[in-house]
């Protein structure tokens, strides 16, 4: 597999995307063309979701004026379209919004995005670390049109933002996993319920990802995600470097919390700890019930000496395949469908260092992108 592309960039939004848009225009505009054909193939056309990003351009110019400036400045640099630019920034909730009437139609065929997560304490850890781990399966296409953002801002409390390492796809400002210089770091899995789409537009999903890493202390990094109502349901697996992990199960308007257990907390694509509310994902996309409870089974036998080979042989694993942990492409769906594991993310909270593979962990090694590359560092886990 390719090596992953690594941007360098400093505090100047507009300066991030410029550099963001003019390196990855053409993953941008494949992005673009990627989604737009997964939004028609569930019955939403074009003109719809393009008004449906006007919308959302609006409302995060007013929520998060630096989050538009940035998007603003990819536009121009790549050649795309605000409105589509912010059609990737909000593809979250208007997919959800899209997928709702996949939910409800139970004669389609479904496919849909199904991420195994997990967070290690420093008591199930072989060096003493803590991890947060993750397969994001997703549309096949988008892979090779992902990349990495190394982000200098600040090194102290005393500056405004924390430098961070994350992981994103081409044309999206936020990271949807990272960690920063306090040592957060964000794993996500995707929800369903049946209030997804129903309570208005309220801050998307990317722009609460890249405020937790903006956060300089855990109480910070939560408050995007429980502060407000939210327009579609999400998973938030959130940890800190001096050894703490929250999991967070959001649905539109209620969080239920998940803490670890001897060291280990896991979570696939349905609710385990919310109960105000029905989970949907399991109707669509059974795999889920089986991935979560799997990876904890087989990351228990080795509670306390948790080390690189045990993480791999989990997110490599491929029971029930190809929806497994370790997802490859059902060939019975339309290509615009199919779902794999675009990439496996491990985080060293304490080294502050990013693992990524480009495509599933089976076929594509782990490139490593500390978050300063200055410093030594070791094998993760």
């Amino acid at each position: 597999m390719a090596a992953l592309p690594l941007l360098e960039l400093g505090p100047d939004p507009r300066e991030r995307g410029r550099i963001h848009g003019s390196t990855l225009a053409d993953a941008i505009r494949d992005n673009v063309e990627t989604y737009l054909a997964r939004f028609e193939a569930a019955g939403a056309d074009r003109p719809t979701i393009l008004k449906q990003s006007e919308g959302w351009l609006d409302f995060i110019r007013n929520d998060n004026g630096e989050y538009a400036e940035e998007m603003a400045a990819i536009a121009e640099a790549s050649g795309v379209s605000l409105t589509e630019i912010a059609m990737l920034n909000a593809r979250y909730e208007i997919t959800y919004l899209a997928f709702g009437k996949e939910v409800r139609a139970a004669e389609t065929k479904l496919e849909q995005e199904g991420c195994t997560s997990f967070g290690l304490l420093p008591e199930a850890t072989a060096n003493g670390h803590t991890i947060l781990c993750q397969n994001w399966d997703w549309l096949a296409n988008v892979q090779g049109r992902t990349f990495v953002q190394r982000v200098r801002r600040g090194t102290s409390r005393e500056e405004d933002k924390p430098d961070f390492i994350g992981f994103s796809e081409a044309g999206i400002v936020g990271s949807k996993m990272g960690v920063n210089a306090a040592g957060i770091g964000l794993c996500v899995n995707g929800l369903v319920t049946p209030r997804d789409g129903t309570t208005g537009m309220r801050k998307p999903f990317h722009v609460r990802c890249k405020e937790i890493l903006d956060a300089w202390r855990f109480d910070q990094a939560l408050l995007p995600v429980v502060q407000t109502d939210r327009t579609a349901s999400s998973n938030y697996l959130v940890g800190h470097g001096e050894g703490e992990i929250l999991d967070i199960e959001a649905t539109p308007e209620h969080c239920a919390y998940l803490t670890p257990a001897d060291g280990l907390v896991v979570h696939a694509n349905h609710l385990v700890k919310e109960t105000r509310t029905t989970s949907q994902m399991e109707r669509i996309a059974p795999n889920t019930l089986y991935r979560g409870p799997r990876a904890a089974r087989l990351l228990r036998r080795h509670l306390g000496s948790i080390d690189r080979a045990e993480i791999e042989e989990v997110i490599c694993d491929h029971f029930s395949a190809p929806a497994a942990i370790c997802r490859h492409p059902d060939l019975a769906l339309p290509p615009e469908k199919r779902v794999i594991t675009v990439a496996a993310i491990l985080l060293d909270l304490d080294e502050r260092v990013l693992y990524a593979t480009d495509g599933p962990p089976c076929e594509a090694p782990f490139q490593a992108f500390p978050l300063y590359a200055e410093e030594t560092r070791s094998d993760a886990a």
